[in-house]
């Protein structure tokens, strides 16, 4: 009988400490992150993307008590930072501040790109959408998006405008309104907002649409004339200038976006463990001066609200370039 309770303390005592080595053991693993966190942005150093990249990341980094480190793979429509996140890890230690131009836009036109955005990420939350407006050199005879469009077509093709390339959100842009009501312009592509700015001061092209900081300088001194807004709501900066819709197009709506993403297999805790923080860095004073420069609205979807977002934009994108034949460059 003393040898039967001996045995069933023994073992009562056994389980106690393989219990409690089992409660150290998840107390000493490691917390998320572990280490530096990667923050891979797809456009270079300075730009509008890159500065709110590099806001967020000093507010998870504050957060989460870790470094997190902006590096900055540029190029190929950010298309590359989207691959080489797309192959990482799937720790949360390697990110994308991804935007809709590599993960929306050019998609719909790009069927071979490396990467699946709808399946080779875990959308994190948006950071804000960005409002595009439509401006055009003085010396064209439009003051609303109705005049613009009734010159358009009884001049087809005569009228040109700029975006920063094929396929991407600002070409979109343009070629929804031309889709909706039937009319022609001369797409004019360029590297980037800054070659394209300079053209449209001079009176190279007619028209362009742009994120409000852009342009703003130039519509202050009446070098440029703002003619709509492509969101379903005007914004604060230019509170007089009507929404596409306003102007007669019913249901036009078309704004680029930036958010964080995470390699696709990434732990749902640990991407509830970058959500979270980064959806209280909305509200920071350093994240709403940031949002007010670039004249954007601010964003902070859940995760699952993300990922069906990117797929009706890239479902929105395909449609519009098989109406529009709009095919990657040659």
């Amino acid at each position: 009988m003393y040898a039967r309770r001996i045995r069933a303390v023994a073992c009562a005592l056994g389980a106690m400490l393989a219990s409690g080595a089992g409660s150290v053991a998840a107390q000493v693993a490691p917390a998320y992150p572990a280490r530096p966190v990667t923050l891979v942005v797809g456009f270079p150093a300075g730009s509008a993307i890159d500065t709110s990249a590099r806001v967020m990341a000093q507010r998870l980094a504050e957060a989460l008590n870790q470094q997190f480190v902006v590096v900055n793979r540029d190029g190929a429509a950010a298309t590359l930072a989207a691959t080489a996140v797309a192959r990482a890890k799937p720790d949360g230690h390697t990110l994308l501040w991804g935007s809709s131009s590599p993960l929306a836009s050019t998609p719909a036109i790009n069927r071979s790109l490396p990467y699946d955005p709808r399946r080779d990420f875990a959308p994190v939350s948006i950071y804000f959408y960005i409002p595009y407006v439509i401006v055009i050199h003085p010396s064209v005879p439009a003051h609303d998006v109705a005049t613009l469009v009734a010159l358009a077509r009884a001049k087809p093709g005569r009228l040109n405008y700029g975006s920063t390339g094929v396929g991407g959100s600002l070409h979109f842009a343009v070629e929804l309104i031309l889709e909706m009501t039937g009319t022609q312009m001369t797409h004019v592509p360029y590297r980037g907002t800054t070659a394209m700015t300079v053209d449209l001061l001079a009176g190279q092209i007619d028209l362009m649409t742009s994120g409000p900081a852009t342009v703003m300088p130039h519509l202050q001194n009446g070098r440029l004339r703002a003619i709509a807004v492509t969101t379903r709501q005007r914004i604060a900066q230019l509170p007089q200038v009507p929404t596409v819709e306003e102007g007669g197009l019913a249901g036009y709506e078309m704004a680029g976006w930036t958010g964080l993403l995470a390699p696709a297999a990434t732990p749902a805790d640990i991407v509830d463990e970058l959500y979270r923080p980064f959806v209280r860095a909305l509200a920071h004073p350093a994240v709403k001066a940031n949002l007010a420069t670039e004249g954007a609205l601010v964003g902070g979807n859940t995760p699952a609200e993300f990922t069906a977002f990117i797929r009706r934009e890239i479902d929105k994108y395909t449609k519009l370039a098989k109406q529009a034949r709009i095919a990657p460059e040659p």
